[in-house]
């Protein structure tokens, strides 16, 4: 596989960004590919490689690349102004679509971005109850705020350096965030009863997103529990969650949330975030009431992002969600059964759409799907969009098949650049 020009746009971009990138999760060594365009479910690269794409910029395109009914709402957007400092239709449209969808959602307000609905999502416990203290899973992400980036212990990577990942965040914050095993109900119920009156909220995911593991129906149902007992607020983070139900993961636990935190999906590719839930709650960001707290934001509920989102969830409907479910659970389950024929030590944990491969060979793996066309998370995580059906479904499977010959016959090689940036090499 030729990346030449791969090499070529990272060593431009290792000039201009630290590391040459502007997303952490996009690195990988020896670089990474550069990719140039997306269609449905296949994207190239800058080399003209072409990979059938199961990362889908972490799961957020559930409709893969340059859907035609979104790009349409985008550029019918964009010919109105791409943004106001005003309330538009679009605001409400959306809203409409979100609250249909999520009943616990009375009222909302949008971000720009998981981690701003987070950040604000939080805010509101804090004014609300007046307490500091913040409940969290560990191995659960929610976003880059300070307040809610994974400690260095709670990163399963080998790696010597992810032990300084999260330098630069003030030693203080961690009197204000309190650990908590996820899926560990007494270490949940131990927690509450040490702080439980100093808690403003729970903030937990549905499912780990960083390693696809559900939470079990009686942890989320403790949550709700003990919530309610201290008088601390429940937010369930459905970033990434909210494509696998109509309603979220929420809906199909039973469970209701004080507060819940979206993104991903209800952008339909574009930057957004939201937090909504009970109307006593939210009230605290009325600009009428005396006391209530500021929600700044210039780019909040953008005219460009709030189109997309509207033709993204129309897109959606249960019974797409219920297909593209049904195809990751055909993937997974093709996926264990090659695992299961091989001695590599890989295995599997996957929800509906969303699957994740462990192995400590990892950066192996990734790199030979690279080599075999299937374009998915260095860390391994993979998803199913909608442009997908059952053909490619095997086809995935089949290049996870050729990766796994490849591991086993040679170690994955790329092309580099040589020491003086010029003739290329195989490293």
């Amino acid at each position: 596989m030729e990346v030449q020009e791969s090499s070529l746009l990272f060593g431009r971009l290792e000039n201009l960004l630290p590391g040459g990138n502007t997303r952490t999760a996009s690195f990988y060594s020896p670089f990474p590919l550069g990719l140039d365009r997306g269609l449905g479910c296949v994207v190239w690269d800058v080399d003209g490689n072409e990979y059938l794409d199961l990362l889908n910029n972490y799961t957020a395109l559930v409709h893969g690349h340059a859907h035609p009914v979104i790009t349409d709402a985008i550029c019918r957007a964009s010919a109105r102004g791409t943004v106001m400092a005003a309330p538009i239709r679009l605001h409400a449209e959306l809203a409409d679509r979100i609250k249909a969808r999520f009943p616990s959602i009375e009222l909302l307000r949008y971000t720009n971005s998981g981690t701003e609905a987070v950040m604000m999502a939080v805010r509101a416990a804090r004014a609300f109850t007046g307490r500091e203290t913040i409940v969290k899973a560990m191995g659960s992400f929610h976003g880059s705020w300070d307040q809610m980036s994974m400690a260095a212990h709670e990163v399963a990577r080998p790696q010597s350096q992810e032990a300084n990942r999260w330098t630069g965040i003030p030693h203080a914050i961690e009197q204000l965030v309190l650990d908590v095993q996820f899926n560990d109900v007494p270490s949940l119920e131990a927690a509450l009863a040490a702080k439980g009156h100093e808690v403003a909220a729970i903030i937990l995911e549905p499912v780990l997103g960083q390693v696809i593991e559900p939470a079990t129906p009686e942890y989320i149902a403790a949550a709700r529990r003990l919530a309610d007992k201290y008088g601390a607020l429940l937010i369930l983070d459905e970033v990434i969650t909210a494509r696998l139900d109509w309603g979220g993961s929420q809906g199909k636990l039973g469970i209701q949330p004080d507060l819940t935190t979206l993104g991903k999906i209800i952008g339909g590719g574009l930057p957004v975030g939201a937090f909504g839930g009970r109307e006593d709650v939210m009230s605290v960001f009325d600009p009428r009431r005396l006391d209530s707290i500021g929600h700044p934001g210039t780019f909040n509920g953008n005219t460009l992002a709030m189109a997309a989102g509207c033709a993204s969830l129309d897109l959606l409907p249960q019974s797409e969600i219920d297909r593209i479910n049904e195809l990751g659970e055909r993937l997974a389950i093709r996926l264990q059964s090659i695992f299961e024929a091989n001695d590599l030590g890989l295995r599997l944990s996957s929800v509906g759409s969303l699957l994740h491969v462990h192995c400590a060979c990892i950066h192996e793996f990734h790199a030979a799907c690279l080599r075999e066309g299937l374009y998915i998370a260095p860390r391994g995580q993979l998803s199913i969009s909608t442009p997908m059906d059952e053909d490619v479904v095997e086809r995935a499977a089949l290049a996870v098949e050729r990766a796994l010959d490849r591991l086993r016959s040679e170690e994955p090689r790329f092309r580099t650049r040589s020491s003086d940036g010029g003739l290329m090499s195989e490293v």
